[in-house]
């Protein structure tokens, strides 16, 4: 919408100041409620809220912190809303990559027989960036009698390496489990 309506009035309305002046100010007014309605619109999906992640972070019942990131206000926020039902594996390879990662580079390894699970995040080229929330997102969601871990994934590090002459394949290489700071 153009932001001078007076163009769309007859040209005698054009050549007298005062309406022109209303015109000019309605105009003004109209774009900026369509920008407001498009601004309230955008609260109502966590992917692009900004003003409105308080109202989904009290929704979901976890304490607001403006201090941090958007991005990772948002992260929480999806993995609260993922996390939600009956706990699989499934479940917790979705909440993890929530956190930004595709769900192919996410899978959960159970371990039965230990009452415990693992996560396993490949193709990355180190740590997560917000390895507790992370935890405390799997934390929130996993039964409590189950243990966990991370464990680092790098397939296909080096595909072809040239090194003193020869090539060299790395198919995959697993880190250990990684100590929490």
């Amino acid at each position: 919408m153009s932001g001078n309506l007076v163009f769309r009035l007859p040209r005698y309305y054009q050549d007298s100041p005062p309406v022109s002046e209303l015109e000019r100010v309605l105009g003004e007014q109209a774009e900026a409620l369509t920008q407001a309605g498009e601004d309230t619109r955008a609260q109502l999906f966590v992917e692009t809220a900004t003003w409105g992640l308080n109202l989904w972070e009290q929704w979901c019942g976890l304490p607001t912190d403006p201090s941090r990131p958007t991005s990772w206000r948002r992260q929480r926020i999806l993995a609260k809303l993922r996390g939600q039902g009956t706990t699989t594996a499934e479940l917790i390879a979705s909440v993890v990559a929530s956190f930004g990662y595709h769900p192919e580079q996410v899978s959960v390894v159970e371990h039965p027989e230990a009452y415990a699970f693992e996560v396993v995040l490949s193709d990355l080229a180190g740590q997560p960036a917000d390895v507790s929330g992370i935890t405390d997102a799997v934390n929130e969601i996993k039964p409590a009698h189950l243990d966990w871990w991370f464990t680092y994934q790098l397939s296909q590090l080096l595909a072809q390496a040239r090194t003193g002459g020869g090539f060299w394949r790395i198919r995959e290489v697993a880190l250990p489990a990684m100590e929490e700071a």
